[in-house]
């Protein structure tokens, strides 16, 4: 793996990796010239030499060329010197041209081949001719850049909200992703002057502590959520992050309390104990309900074996299998076979006899036609001649109340 040092250009800039070049002593701290794209530059050494995956280079490694001198410090001090004349030469040029930019900051590179400008505008401008006619003036190389409103904080620096300075100018090396919802996240007041920067964009410090908020919320009962609390159930109507504490409005008096979250799950934990004990006993309405479901379904399933039963003992003619379906419909059993044959013998009469006058009388029954063989039911002369008559008498009733209607419906027309 190649070894690396961390070269860093400002003090809130990134880390960019260079090759020591024999320089195997550098530490963090040491100020050093470095070879870019643009030339000889002054930097200063964040990370020491250490090895790195090939895959966190981006690009050819640049050498380190050389430890910084006394007179390295001393040319860049007279360079920074010259940036508030350049600038303000620069504004006049701006002013000729009636450009619609604002100049931000003015930079000599180390050797003082090249003078950058950083302005801000609202759109794209074309700016060409003002890039020829400043190298004419400063007979240098110009470059002009473009910055937004956190880059200008950055370069000018300044003092926060907080009374810090800000973060951008003293360590933040990126810019932080930040949104609205991190600060409803974290409860804050939803006003533009309260949650912007000194860049008028929303602040960086808002997503510090974003992923705390929202661990701590999601362990703690939601703004409105019932919970039981040692004093009784109630509403939480408020929600401390910072504390890690919630305010509950209880239902019976109505008082506001602060509590732990850890005094609510000892609450709620013993409450659900007396209710499950409470239920076991079947004191509890559920339990009641259960109850009474249970008992019903088995009600109408008692009442349709019953029916079952009934419709079965309709349907048979054998006494001996009727009289086993009446016991079974009354809940007799093989057990209670016994007491009924004592039964028979206190009353002076037998289980056969009973059998045999229900026989006898099942026997004087018409039987049902339904239940005799097809062979059994054949009609007899008498019974034919009968129907065919029935059939002609009727033929010729129709027949006359046919002409009677007839007569009838023409009489009326003639009417």
């Amino acid at each position: 793996m190649p070894v690396v040092v961390g070269i860093r250009f400002k003090d809130s800039g990134k880390i960019y990796f260079f090759d020591p070049n024999g320089y195997d002593t550098l530490t963090q701290g040491d100020h050093v010239i470095v070879e870019t794209v643009r030339g000889l530059e002054l930097a200063k050494v964040a990370i020491g030499p250490h090895e790195v995956g090939e895959e966190e280079i981006v690009g050819e490694l640049r050498p380190v060329v050389r430890y910084a001198e006394d007179t390295d410090f001393e040319r860049m001090r007279l360079l920074s010197a010259r940036h508030n004349e350049v600038l303000a030469r620069c504004a006049e040029k701006v002013a000729e041209h009636d450009l619609p930019m604002r100049l931000v900051k003015a930079e000599y590179s180390f050797d003082g081949s090249r003078l950058t400008f950083y302005f801000t505008a609202d759109k794209r401008i074309d700016f060409r001719a003002l890039v020829r006619d400043l190298a004419r003036t400063f007979r240098t190389r110009i470059e002009l850049r473009q910055i937004g409103p956190r880059d200008e904080a950055k370069l000018l620096g300044g003092i926060g909200p907080c009374g810090r300075t800000l973060c951008c100018a003293t360590f933040l090396p990126d810019y932080a992703r930040v949104s609205i919802k991190m600060a409803k996240d974290q409860d804050l007041p939803l006003n533009p002057s309260k949650i912007s920067g000194v860049c008028g964009r929303l602040l960086c410090c808002l997503s510090y502590e974003h992923e705390q908020y929202i661990q701590i919320k999601s362990e703690l009962p939601r703004k409105g959520s019932w919970v039981q609390t040692p004093d009784g159930p109630g509403e939480v109507v408020a929600v401390n992050v910072v504390r890690e504490t919630v305010t509950v409005e209880l239902a019976g008096s109505g008082v506001h309390e602060e509590y732990q979250p850890s005094v609510l799950t000892e609450a709620t934990r013993r409450v659900g104990e007396v209710a499950r004990s409470r239920n076991d006993e079947g004191i509890t309405p559920a339990a009641r309900e259960r109850r009474e479901a249970a008992a019903e379904q088995r009600s109408r399933r008692e009442s349709k074996n019953s029916g079952e039963r009934r419709l079965l003992r309709d349907t048979m003619e054998d006494p001996e299998v009727l009289e086993a379906l009446a016991l079974l419909e009354e809940g007799f059993d093989d057990r209670e076979a016994g007491q009924l044959d004592n039964y028979y013998r206190e009353s002076g009469e037998s289980r056969e006899a009973r059998t045999t006058d229900t026989r006898q009388t099942s026997s004087q029954k018409t039987p049902r036609q339904d239940l005799m063989p097809s062979s059994e039911i054949q009609p007899t002369q008498e019974a034919i001649e009968q129907d065919q008559e029935d059939t002609t008498t009727g033929e010729g009733r129709s027949q006359s109340q046919r002409r009677r209607r007839r007569r009838g419906g023409k009489q009326g027309g003639g009417k």
